[in-house]
Formats: C-alpha cells, sequence, structure tokens
C-alpha cells in the first residue's frame, strides 16, 4: 500500500480550519540545536506546533549508538500525546530544508499508522506564496488516548553486521559525495562509508527551489540508479535523518521504501574506530 507523502502549500492553505489537524514545525540545525525552536518562536505556519528533532524524535546518544538513535516507544508514544496527535489526526509537518528535517518525523510517525504528510518546500514555499506566519508558542491539548508505538522499519547494527554474510539488502547512503567518498568528515570519526553502499544524496530529489522533483522524473532516477540491484533497500545517512527523505522521495515516485539503518555512519563510524584502536593496541 503506498504510503501518503506529499502536500501542496495551496491544499495545506484550504485545511487549516479542519479540526483533526496537527502541523508540526520541525527546523532543526545541526550547528545550533536550539536554533529551531527560537526561529519557529519568531515565525510559524498558523497553528503549528513546534517539535524538536534533538529531544522529542531522538533518544540519548551513547558510545554505542549513533547521533539521534530513536527514542524508546513508551517515550514516543507520549510524545505523540503531547503534540495532540491522535489515531485518526492527519498531520503535516515541514521544514526550511527541503524536507530534508521533516521527513525523520514524517518516517517516525507514518509507520504508526497516521495520515501525515510533507509540506513540499516547507516555509519558503508557504512564505513565497504570499501566506500569513504567526509568532509566539502553539501548546497542543495532550491527546487522551495514546498511540500505541513500535519502530518495524528500523535496521539495527547486528543486521547491518549480519548482512556482510546473507546479503539480505542493499544498502544506501543518503550523505553528500564527498562524505560518502571519505573526502570531508567534519562530524564522525571515521571518515568513509560502510563498504558495499550505493550513494544518492537527499539532495538529489529537490529542485533548484528547495521543492521535490515531479514523480515521474524521480522514477526515472532513482530506476537508474537501481536498475542492477534486486535486493531491498535500507537507507542511511549520518544519524539517520535525512536517509528518511530518499524514503520520501522514493515512496513520491511510487516505489517501495520503509526501512533506515538508524544508527547509520554516525554509530558505524564509532564500531570502526573502536576496531582501529583495538588493532593498533590502544
Amino acid at each position: 500500500m503506498a504510503l501518503p507523502t506529499m502536500i501542496s502549500v495551496a491544499q495545506l492553505s484550504a485545511m487549516l480550519d479542519q479540526q483533526d489537524l496537527v502541523i508540526l514545525d520541525s527546523r532543526f540545525y545541526l550547528a545550533d540545536i536550539h536554533k529551531g525552536q527560537q526561529v519557529y518562536r519568531q515565525g510559524h505556519i498558523p497553528g503549528a506546533v513546534f517539535v524538536d528533532l534533538h529531544q522529542q524524535l531522538a533518544g540519548t546518544e551513547s558510545e554505542q549508538t549513533g547521533r539521534h538513535p530513536l527514542p524508546e516507544p513508551d517515550a514516543f508514544a507520549n510524545t505523540i500525546a503531547e503534540l495532540g496527535i491522535t489515531a485518526d489526526s492527519e498531520v503535516v509537518v515541514y521544514d526550511d530544508m527541503g524536507g530534508a528535517m521533516a521527513a525523520r518525523a514524517w518516517w517516525m510517525l507514518v509507520q504508526q499508522g497516521i495520515q501525515v504528510y510533507v509540506l513540499d518546500g516547507g516555509l519558503p514555499a508557504w512564505q513565497s506564496a504570499g501566506l500569513a506566519l504567526e509568532s509566539g508558542e502553539n501548546m497542543p491539548t495532550k491527546a487522551s488516548k495514546r498511540v500505541k508505538v513500535s519502530f518495524p522499519w528500523q535496521v539495527l547494527e547486528e543486521d547491518v553486521v549480519k548482512n556482510f554474510e546473507s546479503d539480505q539488502f542493499q544498502l544506501l547512503d543518503a550523505r553528500a559525495s564527498d562524505r560518502f567518498n571519505g573526502e570531508n568528515e567534519t562530524m564522525d570519526p571515521v571518515a568513509g562509508h560502510i563498504a558495499g553502499a550505493l550513494n544518492r544524496p537527499f539532495s538529489q530529489n529537490l529542485t533548484a527551489d528547495g521543492t521535490m522533483k515531479a514523480p515521474a522524473l524521480l522514477l526515472d532516477e532513482w530506476s537508474d540508479l537501481l536498475r542492477h540491484v534486486e535486493a531491498p533497500i535500507v537507507y542511511y545517512c549520518g544519524s539517520g535523518v535525512t536517509a528518511c527523505h530518499n524514503v520520501l522521495a522514493m515512496n513520491y515516485a511510487g516505489l517501495e521504501a520503509k526501512h533506515i539503518y538508524v544508527g547509520s555512519w554516525s554509530q558505524w563510524s564509532k564500531r570502526m574506530l573502536r576496531q582501529l584502536q583495538g588493532s593498533s593496541g590502544i
């Protein structure tokens, strides 16, 4: 069954009075994890609630995890309720990076059976259409009935390790090509990529104005990239965030995509570092 994916500015504008609508502002900046909420308060789509990727859409990083591990299911169920989302809600999530951050919230929510869409073009498209913003902060009414949470589309580090023997899936990396090639790494302890992975930077899903490419074009591009791949795809990136954008784009193109190695390179590079330190006797 095809997953819900994108919604246009015009469609969202026409829905603002809808009672079961929940709009999530998921702006997030890795270099300043507090900036998202600050810019939200300065101006956001009317009725939008801020969702913090670092605090609400991720658990606590440890030496064994990536930078943005999934929260515990019970914790995320509580977050969903606090955001005012029920199983009957229609959710629209946006950012200002072409959906790169919004896709994480989309992926986490849509696998709970919630009807959730990413706003095509995000806040810049909303503003370009001349539509109003509001300032301040919206405090949602906590949902009285919690959604039961599980993450069936999560792929674990141990699954990736086993895959070197079983070849059950093909890994695909959403990071920029220079990071994939180990030419520019400022965030993780080791540069490079997981052996055998393919590369499709998530930015290639977008047009110059930050909207998603047309489904037919995405279908052509993805089909060409994967023309020799027969195994299912598992998507990853730096910390399990922009990989969600590739899953979103695939579904928008009408192709099946769900599974993400959430630990991604930030977890795998820690593993490699431990192995390097062990082999050198450090």
